[in-house]
């Protein structure tokens, strides 16, 4: 009964992620695991974890086998479910009731653990990313990730000791008392979080061009996709020059010119006659050659001053833009001697254009909370520029979309989360999206946006808020030990007495 639990616990943490997206199901998948670890031996607790993460990572995951075969998907799943292990060393007991208390910093220390490890991280499966819809998601602007993770564990614990039972109350209601404090704490956090206020005068225009055709060799022909979200531009701006002002930028996805524009002289020559003829910076997503080293870039073009600034993506996609361990990876998977290794920027670069300071964030980078914070300092809005042609029509587009809903809430800025042919949106301040596309379809999309400048209290103190998170469950950890550790001398000395 506990092994079928402990699978379905995963479906259901599963199904707080997109494309189901019930957020109130990580909580619920908390608590089921919770319940199931109790008196268990530490073989039991590792059969419990380790399906529960396959129940949760394999479906989660399952966009990233779509061009590249299944091994590569067992080898990410597998990886991930790995940082779940630790788990089954803690003997959590009915015995122990104070031990639950930890469970909280235990789960984001494990969340840390794969959104820093290996090669960068990949922690697209942290708990947080799954609560942009939840009455709560304000407290990410408190303590981003890893604050919203934490209390949705919170919830966990507190559920596990209601339904404990009355018996269970009284026996625990020292326990009971301290996570409902958390609880109402965090709560009270929320209900004051403050509401930004915004003046909606700068209009940006998004362009999802398109791809010829999707796969991992969507950009075969470059050239191509360059010309598409060229088409797209000139028809928008065209058909919508009598009833709508010209957008203060437009923005293109990232790959949107995958010909380096400097090298190409035809290439280059367009984006200036573009920008020239309508008199509108454009801020593209471009691979660039320098000095034999390859980037990805975000480049504002600007009328008559052609590539002003120029940010190349410093947290490069593991397995995507660079090889770790090329000589196992090519084994595994033959696409990988097919891949160049890219080289990765170094410094952030902010476009400016007019009042608009616009950091921009290159896919994979949505997932590093440190780089987010640093590009949220000095910007008032902030862009994603992504490609999602080589996962299809899979969930991982919605799955990221969300991920920038909570961005939008940490740093508290107007977000367009631009792609070529994934889900493409405007988000608010307050993580709700609008002008949302379609997947796979050709639009522009167009929104007067608010520049908001002041930093969130997260993005300040998002880094002593995780580490204070971690440290008071290893602080309880260590005293619990301490304690036990206590008790037993003190009877073993009773005993030889």
């Amino acid at each position: 009964m506990a092994i079928a639990a402990s699978f379905f616990a995963g479906l259901i943490l599963n199904a707080a992620f997109a494309p189901i997206s019930l957020w109130f199901f990580a909580p619920l998948a908390l608590t089921i695991l919770l319940h199931l670890l109790h008196d268990q031996s530490r073989g039991m607790r590792l059969l419990l974890i380790s399906l529960f993460g396959c129940a949760f990572y394999s479906p989660l995951l399952s966009w990233s086998n779509t061009y590249v075969g299944n091994l590569p998907w067992i080898i990410l799943t597998v990886l991930q479910i790995a940082f779940l292990i630790p788990l089954a060393l803690v003997p959590f007991s009915s015995a122990k009731p104070m031990l639950t208390l930890a469970f909280p910093s235990i789960w984001i220390a494990l969340e840390w653990g794969t959104a820093h490890i290996p090669f960068g991280g990949f922690g697209w499966g942290r708990v947080g990313f799954s609560q942009a819809g939840a009455p709560f998601s304000a407290l990410a602007s408190y303590g981003g990730v890893p604050l919203l993770s934490f209390f949705v564990a919170c919830i966990s614990v507190a559920l596990f000791f209601l339904i404990k039972g009355e018996g269970g109350l009284q026996r625990f209601r020292v326990v009971g008392r301290i996570s409902g404090g958390v609880l109402a704490v965090l709560v009270y956090a929320t209900l004051l979080a403050p509401t930004p206020l915004w003046k909606a005068d700068f209009s940006v225009s998004g362009v999802q061009g398109g791809v010829p055709r999707m796969g991992l060799n969507f950009n075969d022909r470059a050239a191509a996709v360059f010309n598409k979200h060229l088409v797209a531009s000139k028809n928008y701006l065209v058909a919508n020059s009598k009833t709508l002002d010209t957008p203060d930028v437009l923005v293109w996805p990232e790959n949107s010119v995958d010909v380096d524009p400097f090298a190409n002289i035809d290439i280059y020559s367009q984006l200036n006659a573009l920008t020239e003829k309508y008199k509108t910076p454009i801020i593209i997503g471009a691979v660039t050659n320098l000095g034999g080293k390859i980037y990805n870039e975000s480049i504002l073009w600007s009328p008559q001053k052609g590539a002003i600034t120029r940010y190349a993506k410093q947290h490069l996609t593991p397995f995507g833009e660079f090889i770790p361990l090329r000589s196992i990876a090519e084994i595994v998977s033959p696409y990988a001697a097919s891949v160049a290794d890219f080289s990765s920027g170094r410094e952030k670069v902010l476009h400016t254009v007019g009042q608009a300071r616009i950091a921009p964030i290159i896919c994979y980078e949505l997932l590093d909370d440190s780089l987010g914070r640093d590009m949220a300092l000095g910007s008032n809005f902030m862009v994603v520029q992504t490609n999602n042609a080589t996962f299809g029509l899979g969930a991982q587009s919605a799955q990221q979309l969300n991920i920038t809903r909570i961005r939008a809430i940490e740093h508290r800025r107007f977000i367009l989360s631009i792609s070529t042919t994934g889900v493409s949106a405007f988000i608010d301040p307050l993580g709700k999206v609008s002008q949302k596309t379609e997947q796979n379809q050709t639009a522009v999309i167009t929104q007067k946006i608010g520049l908001l400048s002041q930093r969130s209290f997260s993005d300040r103190h998002g880094s002593i808020v995780e580490g204070s998170l971690i440290a008071a469950g290893l602080i309880l950890l260590l005293f619990l030990g301490t304690a036990a550790a206590h008790k037993r001398r003190k009877q073993g000395s009773r005993r030889s007495a």
